[in-house]
């Protein structure tokens, strides 16, 4: 009989360890803020460059997630369903916009808009809920740095082009710099808790 596991690892077990990893967050952090530099230094930027760099982003966030979702063992039933629905939310909205890149501009900021509430809401609302997460604090403010810019694209969806590039751009940079953060916050803590779990120098030798 043919074993399902190869070197011992199951590999729904490494892809939960990749997402809870630091340098994973981190991963995410980075490629929000090299999405939200793109979006501001692009030259001429029209509806449908944004909506192909925002696709791009919401796929990649949404295979993060999912996989957050079913391969975290250590995480409670409702922060699965939160980490599930945030996911196909990405997924959707990332297929919907690549497939076909909306021409017009208030199609697009309704669209945002509310994914940025629901995924933010749904970030912050994990990060509380999670007291045990390491830099919580960082990704509470990322969720809620998220959910009020799709506030206010939701308030305004007649804003301009450049209004809407701007709004974007900095949402990555801002949210991204909190991910950033909460990366760096749960590496640091990771490596406290080592320091502290390892032998003293003096008791390997005793």
């Amino acid at each position: 009989m043919m074993e399902s596991r190869t070197d011992g690892r199951d590999p729904s077990d490494v892809a939960g360890r990749l997402t809870r990893s630091p340098g994973s967050v981190l991963t995410m952090g980075v490629l929000a803020l090299i999405a939200g530099v793109a979006i501001l230094v692009w030259p001429h930027a029209t509806v449908k460059v944004i909506a192909v760099v925002f696709g791009i982003f919401a796929l990649i966030n949404g295979v993060y997630g999912l996989v957050s979702a079913i391969a975290g063992d250590e995480r409670t039933s409702g922060t699965r369903v939160l980490l599930a629905f945030s996911g196909v939310l990405s997924l959707g909205v990332g297929i919907l916009v690549l497939r076909h890149p909306f021409q017009t501009m208030t199609v697009l900021t309704v669209l945002l808009g509310l994914f940025w509430v629901i995924g933010g809401v749904i970030g912050l609302v994990h990060a509380l809920a999670s007291r045990s997460m390491p830099g919580r604090a960082w990704a509470a403010g990322a969720g809620a740095v998220t959910a009020i810019a799709g506030v206010v694209l939701l308030a305004y969806p007649s804003v301009s082009l450049t209004v809407l590039v701007w709004l974007l751009g900095l949402e990555l940079l801002i949210s991204g710099a909190g991910v950033v953060g909460w990366g760096v916050a749960a590496r640091r803590e990771l490596r406290s808790d080592a320091r502290v779990g390892a032998p003293h120098p003096r008791a390997r030798h005793a």
